[in-house]
């Protein structure tokens, strides 16, 4: 996978005018592990000085990020009766329990803190939706989620930390 990664980055080097595209197909995606890497190792090759890019990048990447959670959330909603029939959770059955518990408790605040939790990141929104959380909340957290993610991964990603300290004020 780290291979695949490897290439998806090295294809955004050679064509930099795709990396937005790229940005936004691989958000969509990001509930596969591999896909993280790619997806900050695409977001470092903006770089600190185009920030209209950087604005272009964090945009695709709320926007795929959160078309991919709702993705996810009509597939729970389609299969609430049977989710241990579908990826992840035919592989992962104590995720849907995980998910679940994670769901009841956090509320709306799962569906954004979901996206920072590894072993609950792909089922949150399949199960938000297979419990029937109401679709605008849902896509709220979504979209408030992605775009936190964007910024918190990828913006010091594209910027470097040191570039990023010095903007705050803090090296």
């Amino acid at each position: 996978m780290d291979q695949m990664a490897a290439q998806v980055i090295g294809f955004a080097g050679d064509h930099p005018q795709w990396i937005a595209v790229l940005v936004f197909v691989l958000a969509f995606f990001e509930f596969i592990p591999f896909v993280w890497v790619a997806l900050v190792g695409v977001a470092a090759l903006v770089g600190p000085q185009n920030v209209s890019h950087l604005l272009a990048v964090v945009a695709a990447a709320t926007i795929g990020g959160a078309l991919g959670d709702i993705s996810l959330y009509l597939i729970g909603q389609k299969n609430s009766g049977h989710l241990g029939r579908i990826w992840p959770f035919r592989k992962h059955p104590s995720l849907i329990e995980k998910s679940e518990a994670f769901c009841a408790r956090w509320g709306l605040g799962a569906v954004v803190i979901g996206r920072f939790s590894g072993p609950v990141r792909a089922g949150v929104p399949v199960v938000a939706g297979a419990l029937r959380m109401p679709a605008v909340t849902f896509s709220a957290g979504s979209v408030a989620g992605a775009l936190i993610a964007a910024v918190v991964f990828l913006v010091p990603a594209a910027v470097g930390a040191g570039t990023l300290f010095e903007m705050l004020g803090l090296s």
